[in-house]
């Protein structure tokens, strides 16, 4: 477990506000860029990380697992979970728990998102992990959903949300940062933006704070996702 202490430097840091370079890998737009990973890999050896949790798999849970941390990852692509540890030896696999769950349909408050459904073998996964990052789902904006079960399920891990630069997602951050003012939110503009979020023990109910324009907005995403979703 990460000691208080340094949880709250971190966000104090020069890690987190020192200038990165931003953008996409030009050969692998999608993908997290060598800048992201950098970054993240010093993360978890500031903070002594141990365990990380992934939503979403790819060239991050390679880089963790051949840094040597232990690594969940929740993808709800079998395709990309094969390219994924297709990339890693039989030894290093050891140090990976993979599961492939689909999205499914759920309400965010009054919000349809397609999110993964959290049972108690993924919520004890969760909750055992020092560092969470979320990259998925394929739709940025359900991402707040996922963002949600994190913090609901680990109430001291550093938790990390890729394609902040999004503005709908940051906007997204930047109100529950406002509305949960216990919680400790920076973002650090490397690669395609994180939004870094932890609770620091606080059992305060979190706040969604939705309103009533946000939640018609999240509606017609939702039908909108369903053109955006990769084949």
């Amino acid at each position: 477990m990460i000691p208080d202490p340094d949880i709250k430097k971190l966000f104090e840091s020069p890690l987190v506000h020192k200038g990165y370079t931003v953008g996409d890998d030009p050969n692998l737009p999608a993908a997290l860029p060598d800048a992201s990973l950098e970054f993240l890999l010093t993360l978890a050896r500031e903070l002594e990380v141990k365990t990380t949790f992934e939503f979403g798999s790819g060239r991050s849970t390679v880089a963790f697992v051949k840094a040597g941390y232990s690594v969940t990852c929740l993808e709800d692509s079998q395709f990309w979970m094969q390219q994924t540890m297709g990339q890693l030896s039989e030894e290093d696999k050891r140090a990976a728990d993979s599961f492939v769950r689909p999205l499914r349909p759920r309400l965010h408050g009054l919000m349809p998102v397609m999110d993964w459904e959290i049972d108690e073998t993924i919520a004890a996964k969760i909750g055992e992990a020092d560092l969470i990052l979320i990259d998925s789902p394929y739709f940025p904006p359900f991402r707040e959903s996922t963002l949600w079960s994190a913090l609901l399920n680990n109430d001291l891990a550093v938790v990390v949300l890729d394609d902040t630069r999004i503005p709908t997602l940051s906007r997204i951050c930047d109100r529950i940062a406002s509305a949960n003012p216990s919680l400790l939110h920076c973002r650090v503009e490397v690669g395609h933006t994180f939004d870094i979020f932890c609770r620091m023990h606080d059992t305060a109910q979190l706040k969604r704070a939705h309103t009533i324009e946000e939640v018609l907005k999240g509606w017609r995403r939702f039908f909108i996702s369903f053109r955006a979703k990769p084949l």
